[in-house]
């Protein structure tokens, strides 16, 4: 039988697990599981940095910090943002949507495979438990 968890600990070990079993999907093209979440968020549309963090429910320094790896990479550019001249907003280079494009099939396949023997009501459950903690994380600041 599974060892049982309380729920935080839990939610790290999957966390920390997910991380560690979806990394080789990314190795070849030297990217992590977190800057490809950068990557996805990112999108077709240039986005405003603090913008990436919030969505990512990462801290600001966390997020330079990622900036800069994926910039030096090549998979970003940064600009001034217009309507905020203290933001910067980024947009992926073609080298990063050709990241995107190329991994994305494989990253599709990881997912479904890892839900393979779950039944998909149970994940469809899972998903929406996991959003509603999320908000509620989001919209409160627990000591």
């Amino acid at each position: 039988m599974a060892e049982e968890r309380e729920l935080v600990a839990g939610v790290i070990q999957l966390a920390n697990l997910l991380m560690k079993h979806l990394a080789p999907v990314f190795d070849k093209s030297n990217v992590t599981p977190q800057q490809w979440a950068v990557l996805a968020t990112i999108g077709d549309e240039p986005m405003n940095q603090v913008e990436i963090a919030r969505r990512l429910a990462v801290s600001k320094q966390n997020m330079t910090g990622m900036m800069s790896r994926l910039e030096q990479l090549g998979f970003i550019e940064r600009s001034g943002d217009p309507d905020d001249l203290r933001a910067s907003r980024v947009q992926l280079t073609r080298r990063g949507r050709a990241l995107i494009d190329k991994h994305a099939p494989a990253y599709a396949e990881w997912q479904k495979e890892l839900g393979h023997d779950i039944a998909e009501r149970d994940l469809q459950m899972m998903t929406k438990l996991i959003n509603r903690l999320i908000a509620r994380l989001e919209q409160r600041s627990f000591r």
